[in-house]
């Protein structure tokens, strides 16, 4: 992909009679390397493009072209980085095989919760304190 070049991901959608598209989300880092390499290792996002703006550094990650991105960005005036109420969730296959791996890597994952029958879910906590929970069904 060309460094720059427009990219639309995510759903379409209906509001107002206009076809909306929700493009990506937005986070705000103190490290770069270390938000991106946590979203990789345990949500399967993939860096689909990196770059530099002056002091400003960007990441878009997705699941695949054409998907809702996640935006990281470090620096350009923003160190004072808080996600209060802020997850991003992700469907997993093995809820109790994912938590172990994390708990084996020293993340400290939340104890296993199942609000209802055939939901099951637990939460990581990354780098800025940002939290990515996991959720299985079925």
């Amino acid at each position: 992909m060309t460094e720059g070049a427009a990219v639309f991901h995510g759903a379409s959608f209906l509001s107002g009679g206009m076809t909306m598209h929700y493009l990506h989300t937005t986070l705000y880092v103190t490290d770069l390397d270390a938000s991106v390499s946590f979203l990789e290792n345990w949500t399967g996002l993939k860096v689909l493009r990196r770059f530099s703006m002056g002091d400003a550094h960007f990441a878009f990650l997705s699941g695949g072209e054409g998907e809702t991105a996640v935006e990281l960005i470090q620096g350009a005036g923003h160190s004072d980085v808080r996600y209060a109420g802020l997850s991003l969730g992700f469907a997993v296959a093995d809820l109790d095989g994912e938590r172990a791996r994390a708990e084996a890597a020293g993340l400290n994952p939340s104890p296993i919760r199942e609000p209802h029958p055939g939901v099951r879910f637990c939460f990581l906590t990354g780098p800025d304190g940002l939290t990515v929970q996991l959720m299985q069904k079925g």
